[in-house]
């Protein structure tokens, strides 16, 4: 069996009743996945979408955008995490595991330390995610079920990704990448579209308006600060960017969700 390396968990949430997602897409800085316990969940990741219902699994690879939509009420997990190791193909999707007696033990266990978040808890979280993904290959490989995640199809377009992620609150100059990668702008739109679901410039705004969210909430920046950290030219211009995407404005935000 190929190995899959070893797991270190930066957030785990754990979802109950959910009806509504604040954002219909989002993107991440490390591996996320939602582990659905309830409900039924749309998606689209890269170029495969679909429902996601009890038992399922849905993986997206850092950076890239995650369309979402809950179609009932769900309860699911949350986890974004990040390979430590050696862990085959780079996979993304959906993914379902038969052996249900013990999905739902590791359900149990994983809700019991839900709220917890220290070392030793972390740690437990780490086992029984890791178990997950082993119990999932165990039974791809035995001939239990037909994989359904699939690697990232276009490879220049991911060289693309993973540049943006890297230089997302710099000034990007889209065209020069194009160049690069061997694409002239249109066809450079034309294939990130088709392969993320987003255009490269929505894709950089999605990526600095997370920054902007998580610095409104973990620190007291004005924001101008936060908007020049963020890569944006001004507050202003962040608050009107923020205000289109979340709804409201960042000071609306920073009250609604300061912890």
């Amino acid at each position: 069996m190929r190995s899959i390396g070893k797991l270190k968990i930066h957030q785990h949430t754990y979802w109950q009743s959910l009806d509504r997602f604040l954002l219909e897409q989002d993107t991440y800085p490390h591996w996320s996945i939602f582990i659905i316990e309830k409900g039924k969940l749309g998606y689209r990741v890269l170029e495969e979408s679909g429902t996601g219902e009890p038992g399922d699994f849905l993986l997206c690879p850092p950076g890239l955008p995650l369309k979402r939509e809950a179609l009932t009420s769900l309860d699911f997990h949350f986890f974004q995490f990040e390979w430590e190791g050696e862990h085959g193909e780079w996979l993304s999707g959906k993914f379902t595991i038969k052996d249900n007696e013990r999905l739902q033990s590791n359900f149990n266990y994983l809700k019991r330390y839900a709220f917890e978040q220290d070392d030793h808890a972390r740690r437990i979280k780490e086992h029984y995610l890791l178990d997950l993904f082993l119990l999932y290959r165990i039974e791809a490989e035995k001939g239990m079920m037909e994989p359904t995640s699939v690697p990232f199809q276009d490879r220049l377009i991911y060289k693309a990704v993973l540049y943006i992620r890297e230089h997302a609150f710099e000034q990007i100059a889209l065209n020069q990448i194009a160049q690069e990668i061997g694409l002239s702008p249109v066809q450079f739109t034309r294939r990130f579209s088709r392969s993320t679901g987003m255009t490269p410039n929505d894709y950089v705004t999605s990526i600095r308006i997370r920054q902007a969210r998580e610095m409104l909430l973990e620190t007291d920046k004005t924001l101008d600060a936060i908007a020049k950290e963020c890569g944006f030219n001004n507050g202003f211009y962040l608050s009107r960017v923020f205000k289109k995407r979340m709804k409201m404005s960042p000071a609306a935000y920073r009250k609604t969700h300061w912890i």
